[in-house]
C-alpha cells in the first residue's frame, strides 16, 4: 500500500455524525466527548485527513493541553486516543505522521515535551523508534464505556507513561 500523506485539522461540530459512521463509539459518544473538551479549551481534537482527499478522515487524536488525568505522571500535553482507522490503513506511516504533526502543534504552543500512555507492546516499539522515552511510571488508565443496553462499564488498564523532548532536551529512561 502506498503511504498516505495526511494533514491534521481540529474537529468541528459538523464532523461528529460522520465520525461516528467512520469509527463508531456507540453510546459512549467518545467523539462528542473529545469535541466537548476542545470546546472547553482543555484539548484539541485533531482529525487526520488525506491530503489528496481532504474530506477523508483516516485518523484522530485528542491533544490534551492540561495533560494526563493520572496524578502519577508529570504535567505536559498528552497525545490521547491516537487511532488510525480503518485497520487496513494501520502500519503504513499514518500514525507516525500524526505524531510528528502533534509534536509540532505542542512546540508551537511553547511546550517542551509531549507525553502519552501505552499498554500494548506494538505501539510502544513505534514510540521508542520515534524518540519517546519510557520514563515510567506505570499507572491505571481509567475510562468508562457504555454498552447497547446503556450499562456503564468501568475499565482500569495498566499503562506505561512515555515522553518525548520537543526542544532538543534529553530524558532518561525510567526517570522523570
Amino acid at each position: 500500500m502506498q503511504l498516505c500523506d495526511v494533514l491534521l485539522r481540529p474537529c468541528t461540530a459538523d464532523d461528529l455524525v460522520a465520525l461516528e459512521a467512520w469509527a463508531p463509539t456507540g453510546n459512549s459518544r467518545v467523539h462528542a466527548m473529545r469535541f466537548a473538551h476542545q470546546e472547553a479549551g482543555t484539548s484539541t481534537y485533531f482529525l487526520a485527513v488525506r491530503r489528496q482527499e481532504p474530506g477523508t478522515v483516516v485518523g484522530s487524536c485528542e491533544l490534551r493541553w492540561n495533560g494526563c488525568a493520572a496524578t502519577e505522571v508529570p504535567r505536559c500535553p498528552e497525545a490521547n486516543g491516537l487511532q488510525v482507522w480503518p485497520p487496513d490503513l494501520q502500519s503504513h506511516g499514518i500514525g507516525t505522521q500524526m505524531l510528528g504533526l502533534l509534536e509540532h502543534e505542542a512546540r508551537e504552543r511553547g511546550h517542551h515535551t509531549l507525553g502519552l500512555g501505552v499498554g500494548d507492546p506494538r505501539p510502544k516499539r513505534l514510540y521508542l523508534r520515534l524518540g519517546y522515552v519510557d520514563t515510567g511510571p506505570d499507572y491505571l488508565d481509567r475510562y468508562t464505556w457504555i454498552d447497547e443496553h446503556h450499562r456503564e462499564h468501568h475499565v482500569a488498564e495498566r499503562t506505561r507513561w512515555m515522553m518525548k523532548p520537543l526542544t532538543g532536551g534529553r530524558l532518561e529512561a525510567g526517570r522523570l
